[in-house]
């Protein structure tokens, strides 16, 4: 008996459906993995902490820092969820809180906005933060700055709500009987980065921690004390695959994609951030890191990186 065209299209269990059944499978595993990456895993926060050792302390000595980074905050990103990472920061009770750029996207009409979201923050020794690229309003190292003064009107802002922003230069805070340096630098592609001005008056004798929103600025510190760089900016690439890795991101910042790096003494973190400009995530969820930096008798063993140590490409 011959079949009817929409039977013999469909399938009826025999062999000649096989084919289309499985394409349809497949079609239905792509949607929920679009769905999902579009969906869900945006908004999916999650807490990462490392403990990591710091030598030289006076005795015993604990700093916890929460970092927060890359918040894109634009038209179409929940409020509810920025709020939700807030008091998630809020909740680890930290010691330090920093920002580590990119709090706007594509230009400046929701800076009041974030900064009045980002100014619920509350550390005991005081938040403090740098700017990103999207800051700066540059899209690309290349690129040109698409609105001239956005940096200087998000530091505004920041510093409105009670924010320290700091611009190549170094703070000491006093926690624990030990003493602690905290600089920051402007992002490496607003030709603003100087380090070597942030780090002139650096004790090599007491722990440091350096904001600096583009991993790649941990190059430009060499022989410098540098215990922790806290930096952001790739989002981890947004889409990670098991095969290809972070297909977002240039072969070489593939070496930079996320998580705790070594370069000899000195640490790398690269936090995949808070928010997004397109809003899709897969593999990559966003994240709030928390740092317990110990010394003296709280000192454990040191932690091995989330990654090997990647040399300089």
């Amino acid at each position: 008996m011959r079949k009817k065209p929409l039977r013999r299209f469909f399938g009826t269990g025999d062999r000649t459906g096989d084919r289309p059944r499985s394409l349809t499978r497949w079609m239905g595993d792509r949607l929920a993995q679009l769905s999902y990456a579009v969906l869900i895993e945006p908004t999916w926060l999650e807490v990462n902490r490392l403990r990591l050792p710091y030598a030289g302390a006076k005795g015993p000595s604990r700093l916890r820092v929460v970092q927060l980074t890359d918040i894109h905050y634009h038209g179409r990103t929940p409020r509810a969820y920025m709020q939700h990472c807030v008091n998630s920061a809020n909740a680890e009770q930290a010691d330090v809180i920093a920002l580590t750029g990119d709090y706007i996207h594509a230009g400046g009409r929701h800076i009041p906005e974030i900064a009045e979201i980002l100014g619920g923050l509350s550390a005991r020794l005081g938040v403090f933060a740098v700017l990103g690229n999207h800051d700066h309003a540059i899209r690309a190292s290349w690129g040109p700055r698409m609105h001239r003064g956005l940096n200087e009107r998000v530091a505004r802002a920041l510093e409105g709500v009670g924010i320290r922003v700091l611009h190549n230069e170094l703070v000491v805070l006093e926690s624990g009987g030990d003493r602690f340096q905290i600089s920051g630098v402007d992002d490496l592609w607003s030709r603003q980065c100087r380090p070597e001005e942030a780090l002139a008056h650096l004790d090599p004798d007491r722990p440091h921690i350096m904001l600096a929103h583009h991993p790649l600025t941990i190059h430009l510190v060499e022989g410098k004390r540098c215990d922790l760089m806290l930096s952001g900016h790739t989002h981890g690439g947004q889409i990670h695959s098991q095969k290809y890795g972070s297909i977002t991101l240039s072969r070489r910042m593939k070496n930079y994609a996320a998580g705790l790096y070594e370069f000899g003494p000195q640490r790398l973190y690269v936090n995949k951030g808070v928010g997004y400009g397109w809003r899709i995530r897969y593999n990559r969820r966003p994240e709030i890191a928390v740092f317990d930096l110990v010394g003296g008798e709280d000192q454990p063993e040191a932690e091995s990186p989330v990654k090997p140590p990647v040399a300089p490409a």
